[in-house]
């Protein structure tokens, strides 16, 4: 429907078609009010002139009220495509032109990142994609545990080569994978795991066995029992994102896509130490942020579900063309030279994963810990 199409329709002395949805009527009203229903201003379109509200009093059933909701903030409308469209084919030039006052052709950078992400997010959960996963298969070095005491608040955990050990496995970590691709050997695992949990707590009793050369004696029984929780806090972790690796992403799947969110004013941040001025301001970073965050997304999917398929190089591909995007992007949004442009781009990119590294580090801990 043209931005116009209303207009139109209210000159005929007909009812937008926008009024309603699929036939209904936006309210008790046979028809849309000839004046706005709360300034009293003689109103001839959806929208009043004189205090920018909708012609309509929303009074309609719960069920009516929800559908308009969900079709508003996730339909595909004509702008919508749009949006897209521009964002691919012109790097920088939607969030340039809205930051600058042309939004009406536009989706609003909110709710695209919102409908993108969501998008993203519910292709991950129908293709049961996992966020991270580790991998288990046979030929490593084989590790033994070693455990010392340092002084009386302080204990060294330190692994070691050892061939007695009988703990055979190589071990990966895989991000965007299925559950079915990983073919894990859990019975080299369990093995494995057994091994070492039996050789570190032979190493902790030696270590609370042993005296030292003052005589001192070895680890208190408080301090054994601290150090064998936090060894089972980590083995049932790793445990656990070996052979239950849905589970394991359970905290990924709850927390990531909040964390994007705040992903994008954290980019924002960023571009404001490298660019300022006039044409630096921080709506103007906020806005490029929330559209490149969605086209990162579409980036990513796409890649994988490449990569899924058995496309190659999907990951490295999306990798690079995500940094020309930005780097683009850049370029036309603030004017700058190639030469500037290039390094913000990596100094920002750089700075960015650095603090999602970081917040991804700490969910794989919180998982791994159970905490």
């Amino acid at each position: 429907m043209s931005e116009f199409e209303g207009v139109e329709d209210c000159e005929t002395g007909e009812a937008p078609a926008s009024a309603g949805r699929g036939g209904t009527e936006p309210f008790l009203g046979a028809s849309t009010p000839s004046a706005c229903l709360s300034c009293g201003a003689p109103t001839i379109g959806v929208f009043c002139a004189n205090c920018g509200q909708k012609n309509d009093d929303l009074r309609r059933s719960l069920f009516l009220l929800a559908r308009d909701f969900v079709e508003d903030t996730f339909s595909f409308d004509s702008r919508m495509w749009r949006t897209l469209g521009a964002l691919v084919a012109a790097p920088g030039l939607v969030p340039t032109n809205y930051a600058h006052g042309k939004r009406s052709r536009y989706t609003p950078p909110v709710r695209l990142f919102l409908i993108v992400s969501f998008l993203f997010f519910l292709v991950l959960n129908i293709t049961q994609t996992l966020f991270v996963a580790i991998h288990v298969g046979a030929a490593a070095p084989d590790l033994s545990v070693s455990v010392r005491q340092i002084d009386s608040d302080e204990v060294e955990v330190s692994a070691v080569a050892a061939a007695a050990l009988d703990c055979d496995i190589s071990a990966s970590l895989r991000f965007f994978v299925r559950a079915s691709a990983l073919d894990n050997d859990y019975e080299r695992w369990a093995k494995c795991i057994g091994a070492i949990n039996a050789a570190a707590e032979g190493e902790i009793a030696k270590a609370q066995n042993e005296t030292s050369e003052d005589g001192a004696s070895g680890m208190t029984d408080a301090k054994v029992q601290e150090l064998t929780a936090i060894l089972g806090s980590v083995t049932q972790g790793v445990s656990t994102a070996v052979e239950d690796p849905k589970s394991f992403n359970a905290a990924f799947n709850k927390w990531l896509p909040r964390i994007m969110f705040l992903m994008t004013p954290v980019l924002a941040i960023i571009l404001g130490v490298f660019i300022r001025g006039r044409d630096g301001l921080f709506f103007d970073h906020i806005v490029l942020s929330l559209y490149s965050h969605a086209v990162g997304f579409v980036l990513v999917g796409g890649a994988i579900l490449a990569t899924q398929a058995g496309v190659p190089f999907a990951g490295a591909f999306s990798s690079v063309a995500l940094f020309a995007y930005f780097a683009m992007a850049l370029k036309r949004a603030y004017g700058r030279g190639w030469v500037k442009t290039i390094y913000t781009t990596f100094m920002v990119g750089f700075l960015y994963l650095m603090i999602l590294f970081a917040v991804v580090v700490a969910i794989v801990m919180r998982a791994m810990l159970g905490s």
